[in-house]
């Protein structure tokens, strides 16, 4: 991606390999802007926006605020950079995987910003459940979840999802048939672990990010009837015969 939008893409591959301790980074289309070797995160932001737009996003200011239109039409205000590679993974990559979700519900652990959650009202499902802790990063999700008119359809909650949350959550809405997707910097070894068997058959698709050990987790899951394949750091899961997030 370097190569391909900075000129001097070598000076910034020296800053990289400890061998600069600052450079300026030329970018091709005119932009320069000087990087330091303990802060790469205006130039991670300012590669990651080059490369979205040539995938057919689209970026505009307000004020404080970047406001970012994904090729499919959805409206998203942005964090504090960096974030564009997180949209990246979402939209372009589909790090989540592009399951058919028509008609069923998604839980969906660490929303952000709620681009997560958008995203899977694209691939059919018709209600997700969305958990964030940061309340900043809840308040974002909200604002965007408004901007593309899906508060019908997406419910964010503002607290830590654990184990027995998510058991009261599914047994008060009477939930099954569940799709789930899990990236909260750790808390997926509670969830998982700490499942009860009543929660975990209403459960038939997940997809997470795991942080520490996988194959206990992985184990978990087979053990309830899942199968699971992993890739890099994501770990698929599904009890159906051809796995809506496995295949």
């Amino acid at each position: 991606m370097s190569t391909k939008y900075v000129r001097n893409w070598y000076s910034v591959l020296a800053l990289y390999s400890n061998i600069l301790s600052s450079t300026t980074a030329k970018f091709k289309d005119g932009h320069n802007i000087i990087i330091h070797k303990n802060n790469f995160l205006q130039f991670y932001e300012e590669l990651y926006v080059r490369y979205l737009k040539d995938q057919g996003f689209t970026y505009e200011t307000l004020g404080k605020n970047v406001l970012v239109k994904t090729p499919i039409g959805f409206l998203l205000k942005l964090p504090e950079p960096p974030y564009s590679f997180v949209l990246d993974e979402i939209f372009i990559m589909r790090v989540y995987g592009n399951p058919d979700l028509t008609g069923r519900v998604v839980i969906d652990i660490g929303s952000s910003i709620g681009d997560s959650s958008i995203y899977f009202t694209s691939l059919g499902a018709t209600e997700i459940l969305s958990f964030e802790i940061d309340k900043s990063l809840c308040y974002l999700a909200e604002e965007n979840i408004r901007l593309n008119n899906l508060s019908s359809k997406i419910h964010v909650y503002n607290e830590r999802a654990t184990s027995e949350v998510i058991r009261k959550l599914i047994s008060q809405q009477h939930l099954e048939n569940i799709c789930m997707k899990i990236d909260c910097e750790g808390c997926e070894v509670e969830i998982i672990n700490n499942m009860d068997d009543n929660t975990i058959k209403c459960i038939s698709d997940l997809v997470l990010e795991h942080h520490y050990d996988v194959k206990p987790l992985s184990n978990k899951l087979k053990s309830a009837g899942f199968k699971v394949r992993r890739k890099k750091e994501i770990l698929f899961a599904s009890k159906t015969e051809n796995g809506s997030w496995i295949s």
